[in-house]
């Protein structure tokens, strides 16, 4: 035992080799056999560790602007909560069912089919500071009470070195669920905490305090009624009534006193047309169901169903039809990113890219370093032939993002256009270390060594990362 935990130790301090060093400590603790709770830095560096084989193992949903605007909600949504480590990680992943987690460390999942099944941004967040009030009060720490929270970490790692180890499809998703299990298999009285500090949060945030009550309710209906499978947030966040009644109570009594307008942000409604476009391979059926509900009362659902109706035609390659309503709407919005993002993807898609390089470029003079018009931009770069400023501009970006497997995946693109051959071996090593596959990312660097026999720094750069490898792999290794 003594063997493991010493290993263990390696695991966590040579996982920054996933590029994040916590602040307050520079080898985390996770605690020891009579703790009765896992260290902030420990639950970090767990988490992260985790999320690779997570990464690894599951699809997750490239659209800029759908992780632009989660991080804005989610960022937002923290002001007003009590979480003290901000150091968030999202996930949004390519699944219609309903569902949303929050593991330990600050990582933060969402199921496109959230969006799918919402009608108004504050029964989002409703469900986002439900998951935030679990990271704030630390529920997977406090959980730990009864047994060692270095065992409970044991039995991840091990689980994740199996799978590692076996290369079974099976066994791959033995630790994720283990995890995801883990950080959202609370006790009632873990939930209750949750629903009342996310209902204050969700309040200070300035939303409507019956969104909450509304979105659980709904699910409730739903998920009594409908195929089960899709509502595997429930299975897992299960709603008691009492639950629901505390819920209603406690937006009776702010309603009462209340009289302000609350938030319903435009861009929640875009994202869930963009969600309903990639769920629906009948585009032409999403025609009829937008212009149906271009009269729609409701302010917002009327201007998203424009906006819908402009992605349909663009997914069926009308572009003539695309750009008169996407510029509609523009007008109509001038300072909306996400529709100005919105325009340079249909330029994109339409082969316009000198059009699209404008005004990315135009974006990103005022917005410096937006990321989804960055990400459109480096496409723009790629097909119009500039690889080497596709480069640039996805390097710098790599600096704020280091943990962001998407923009490596890029990078490593555009620089085997360019002919950077050995920067491309590197980015390619980030990307498989970002998403748990270590002998990948051994290839890669192993190849890049190869190519830096002159250049000492470079040498000794990647020499460094390949121990940093071999160490987190014997570790998991000894641990299976």
């Amino acid at each position: 035992m003594v063997n493991k935990l010493y290993f263990l130790t390696i695991v966590l301090f040579f996982s920054s080799y996933f590029h994040s060093v916590p602040d307050d400590d520079s080898l985390p603790v996770l605690g020891d056999y009579s703790s009765a709770s896992i260290s902030l830095s420990g639950e970090y560096q767990l988490g992260r560790l985790w999320l690779a084989m997570y990464r690894g193992s599951t699809r997750e949903h490239d659209d800029p602007m759908m992780r632009t605007y989660l991080e804005d909600l989610i960022y937002r949504l923290s002001e007003t909560s009590e979480v003290r480590d901000r150091r968030f990680e999202f996930l949004i992943l390519e699944d219609q069912s309903i569902n949303a987690f929050a593991a330990p460390g600050g990582i933060i999942g969402i199921n496109l089919g959230m969006f799918l099944n919402t009608q108004k941004e504050g029964e989002l967040a409703s469900v986002m500071c439900h998951e935030l009030a679990h990271l704030s009060q630390r529920h997977y720490a406090r959980t730990q009470n009864q047994t060692s929270p270095l065992l409970n970490a044991l039995m991840i790692l091990g689980s994740i070195a199996v799978a590692a180890a076996s290369r079974n499809p099976e066994a791959i998703m033995i630790a994720p669920a283990a995890m995801q299990q883990m950080s959202i298999n609370y006790t009632r009285s873990n939930e209750k905490e949750a629903d009342r500090i996310g209902f204050n949060n969700l309040v200070k945030a300035g939303f409507d305090p019956n969104d909450m009550t509304m979105m659980f309710q709904r699910m409730q209906d739903k998920y009594q009624n409908e195929n089960s499978e899709q509502f595997s947030y429930l299975m897992t966040h299960p709603l008691p009534s009492e639950r629901l009644t505390d819920m209603r109570i406690r937006t009776d009594d702010l309603k009462k006193s209340s009289k302000q307008l609350y938030r319903d942000n435009i861009d929640f409604h875009f994202m869930q047309k963009r969600a309903e476009v990639w769920a629906e391979k009948d585009a032409r059926k999403l025609v009829k169901k937008y212009k149906k509900n271009l009269k729609s009362p409701i302010i917002n659902n009327s201007i998203s169903s424009k906006y819908g109706l402009s992605l349909s035609h663009k997914k069926l390659k009308n572009y003539d039809e695309a750009f008169t309503i996407l510029r509609e709407l523009i007008k109509e919005s001038p300072n909306n990113l996400v529709l100005e993002a919105s325009l340079m993807e249909l330029h994109l898609s339409s082969g316009n890219y000198f059009e699209a390089i404008s005004l990315g470029r135009n974006i990103l003079e005022i917005h410096d370093s937006n990321y989804s018009a960055s990400m459109l931009l480096a496409d723009a770069y790629i097909e119009n032939e500039q690889s080497s400023l596709a480069e640039k501009l996805l390097k710098e970006l790599s600096k704020t993002r280091e943990t962001d497997p998407n923009i490596w995946f890029k990078l490593a693109e555009a620089q085997g256009l360019s002919g950077n051959i050995l920067e491309l071996h590197r980015s390619r090593a980030e990307f498989f270390i970002l998403t748990g596959r270590h002998d990948a990312a051994i290839f890669q660097l192993k190849e890049a060594l190869a190519l830096s026999a002159n250049l000492f720094e470079v040498r000794e750069s990647v020499i460094r990362r390949l121990e940093q490898i071999f160490a987190a792999k014997r570790a998991l290794k000894e641990l299976s």
